[in-house]
């Protein structure tokens, strides 16, 4: 047997036991899609044809709303705010982002990121991408940052690099999830810190996160990274709630 037949033979083998192995986990855990639960066809990622094709896409950029804007000083107010859908909390859609942040689905958020960077890429003119951290007793918990899976996806697609020493997470916090506008505020006092400054100053930096609310954790991170300097800055996230 010559080396190039064995080498074939193997690659044959290795696909068949591939196969396989895929044919058996779809068995026992069938692929469904992650919006409506129905069963995937072969073709479909994480969404079936008819939850996608209804898929609710932002506007490509559009104005940030005034209610969200009280929350940034003129001194480092984004330019620009990115979305890939808007939602609401009766929005089946929501569940993407639940399967991202608490089962653990870091593919759907490199997916979803995917999409969002295509979706964006001739409009964005960012230099780097920050992703908004979490605290590492939260993140080692979590297992993940979703809003870094996220930005991986986008930056594959928009093609720059992610900035993971700039900014930090120094103050374990209490979740945003049930608090009103002031009290999202005062829940994000002095909770990060700035390092490295002088990788980001006069530069277009992308700040990513998963949802935006009430702009109250993002404003949090802007007003530590314009301390950098000479920075603008434009947001990306991958829900929007209206």
């Amino acid at each position: 047997m010559t080396r190039q037949l064995g080498l074939r033979i193997g690659r044959w083998l290795k696909d068949r036991l591939l196969s396989s192995g895929r044919a058996v986990c779809e068995l026992f855990y069938p692929r469904i899609c992650t919006v409506c639960g129905e069963s995937l066809m072969k073709g479909e990622v994480y969404l079936c044809t008819a939850c996608l094709a209804d898929f609710p896409f932002s506007d490509q950029a559009y104005a940030i709303q005034e209610d969200v804007l009280l929350n940034f000083d003129a001194a480092y107010r984004p330019e620009k705010l990115f979305s890939l859908f808007y939602y609401n909390k009766f929005s089946p859609y929501k569940n993407l982002i639940y399967r991202i942040k608490y089962r653990s689905h870091r593919s759907l958020g490199i997916y979803l990121g995917r999409l969002l960077g295509e979706k964006i890429k001739n409009e964005c003119e960012a230099d780097c991408i920050i992703p908004v951290p979490l605290h590492p007793k939260r993140e080692k918990e979590r297992g993940f940052n979703q809003a870094r899976e996220i930005a991986c996806g986008m930056a594959e697609t928009i093609g720059v690099d992610i900035y993971d020493d700039v900014l930090f997470r120094v103050r374990n916090n209490a979740s945003q999830t049930g608090k009103n506008a002031s009290e999202r505020l005062k829940n994000v006092e002095h909770i990060f810190e700035l390092r490295n400054p002088a990788k980001i100053t006069g530069k277009k930096v992308l700040l990513v996160d998963d949802v935006i609310t009430t702009g109250a954790t993002i404003g949090a991170c802007l007003q530590v990274l314009a301390q950098a300097g000479n920075v603008r800055f434009s947001l990306g996230c991958l829900a929007q709630t209206v």
